[in-house]
């Protein structure tokens, strides 16, 4: 069988393995390698409320990995780090360690006791967290063998990128090659809802839905634009060509603290609770979320249904029963702004809508009005974000007038923190020719503020689109063919 071309988005991979983990792994042997990239959220948000659309890119940058079968029973797992990422991270063990003799993984108390010997507790749960949900949703088989897993982020150090995301999605794809699973079995849904279970499930986070499909799905120079709910309707959305949608790290850290994060899209369903109590008394069809209903709806009777301001104790006596998954996130001592965030999440719908179709229309068109109406939408869902959620920051603010104060003739159309400002990302849509300049503005802003700024421009494949590679690295060189000695003068005539 040929050696399958190793695709150059694994080449800078392939040669780290070769210096740095030769150790670990047989090069001239069959191994699997993945990747699964970052990812962030352009407009939409905070939350994922049902029927509600929200918008998210892939970076070009990954987390890959490398895992190989050994023939005997032991593991070993390396996460070639940098030293601002704690250095390189080991573990080595048995299978038995880690899987029962029936099949499942060691229960959680004992895996926890079993990395905390060797301080290594908060990274390898994070892989039982993907190996747990890729067997809650039978993706995953239990290994027959040992094996070698090497793990490399070629994401920025800082976060703001779903980084722990993007490496339980490229170790998810490496677990599922190498206990035999076929490539046509890789469903990115499947895959996305297995690392948001095992999160869930191991290390009690809750990792957005959005950020995994796009780890899972997303498509080089397209944004993926979905529509939440139990089933998620997704489409792919081009980046226009001479534009860009930049993510660019201001090296602030997290700008929303996460309990405001929460609030902002606790307080929606919360409000949406009391909605539906009244529609349910006056006969009339329940809302399956706020994306359902227009502003002119909201402002024409329904908004008076939603308290301006509640405790969090007071909504749980009257809905904690009939609204559970609500309240497991709903805090009693919290105030909550429903009525402001219940607006947030109607007109944001509207924002990601009114983004997609200017986006589109200026692919078509090149009109570009198009582009100034996608950037008002932006910077519309910004001013939400701070008036309506309370997530602001005095740099991110001064940042946007910066920009625009550049404008439309330097190139610049809008901005908003990614991922509601979950960190300190910001997404910039402009004109390819505008790129220096940003650069310019980044630099002058990290030195104003004592912080390490970054800009991404590039977008990347999803984890389930490429799938994996795997081939040997190494392949031994096969022995030369002995040339056949020259026949003797005397044979060559009597063969004449």
């Amino acid at each position: 069988m040929p050696q399958p071309a190793l695709s150059p988005h694994f080449l800078p991979f392939a040669a780290l393995l070769q210096v740095a983990a030769g150790d670990v792994l047989q090069l001239d042997a069959p191994m699997w390698l993945t990747s699964a990239p970052g990812v962030f959220g352009v407009v939409g948000g905070p939350g994922e409320h049902t029927s509600s659309p929200t918008l998210h890119v892939g970076l070009s940058r990954s987390v890959y990995s490398a895992i190989q079968n050994r023939v005997d029973d032991q593991v070993h797992i390396r996460i070639l780090g940098a030293a601002a990422q704690g250095g390189t991270l080991e573990w080595a063990g048995e299978l038995s360690d880690i899987y029962t003799k029936k099949g499942p993984p060691r229960s959680l108390a004992v895996l926890t006791a079993l990395f905390d010997q060797t301080e290594s507790t908060s990274w390898m749960m994070r892989l039982v967290a993907t190996m747990i949900g890729l067997r809650r949703t039978h993706q995953l088989n239990t290994p027959k063998f040992g094996f070698s897993l090497v793990v490399w982020s070629r994401l920025p150090v800082g976060g703001g990128f779903a980084n722990d995301l993007a490496l339980m999605t490229s170790t998810g794809m490496a677990f599922k090659a190498s206990t035999g699973l076929d490539k046509k079995r890789v469903d990115g849904v499947r895959v996305a809802r297995a690392m948001v279970h095992g999160a869930k499930e191991v290390l009690g986070e809750r990792l957005p839905m959005g950020d995994a499909l796009a780890c899972a799905l997303a498509e080089q120079n397209c944004g993926v634009l979905i529509e939440h709910g139990m089933d998620p309707d997704m489409h792919w959305v081009p980046v226009p060509e001479k534009t860009f949608l930049a993510a660019a790290d201001l090296g602030l850290g997290p700008i929303a603290d996460p309990e405001m994060l929460q609030g902002a899209a606790v307080g929606a369903d919360m409000g949406l609770a009391h909605v539906n109590k009244s529609l349910k008394k006056e006969k009339k069809p329940m809302l399956g979320g706020w994306a359902q209903v227009t502003p002119k709806e909201f402002e024409g009777g329904l908004r008076t249904h939603v308290p301006a301001r509640e405790n969090g104790k007071d909504w749980l006596k009257a809905f904690a029963r009939s609204e559970e998954e609500v309240a497991e996130l709903v805090d009693p001592e919290r105030a909550y702004r429903e009525r402001a965030s219940a607006e947030h999440s109607l007109r944001e719908a509207g924002r990601v809508q009114r983004f997609v179709e200017n986006l589109t229309e200026y692919a078509r068109t090149k009109r570009e009005d198009h582009l100034t109406d996608a950037g008002k939408a932006l910077g519309s869902s910004q001013r939400s974000l701070r008036d309506k959620c309370g997530i602001k920051s005095a740099p991110v603010d001064e940042l946007f007038a910066e920009i625009g104060n550049e404008g439309t003739a330097a190139g610049f159309f809008g901005c908003r923190l990614a991922d509601s400002g979950r960190h300190s990302v910001v997404v910039i849509l402009a004109h390819a020719h505008s790129e220096e300049r940003l650069r310019e503005i980044l630099d002058e802003f990290g030195k104003r503020h004592n912080s390490k700024t970054g800009v991404y421009l590039n977008s990347g494949r999803g984890a389930a689109v490429i799938g994996w590679w795997e081939g040997v690295l190494q392949p031994k060189e096969e022995p030369a063919e002995e040339a056949a000695p020259a026949p003797a003068p005397a044979a060559e005539e009597a063969a004449k």
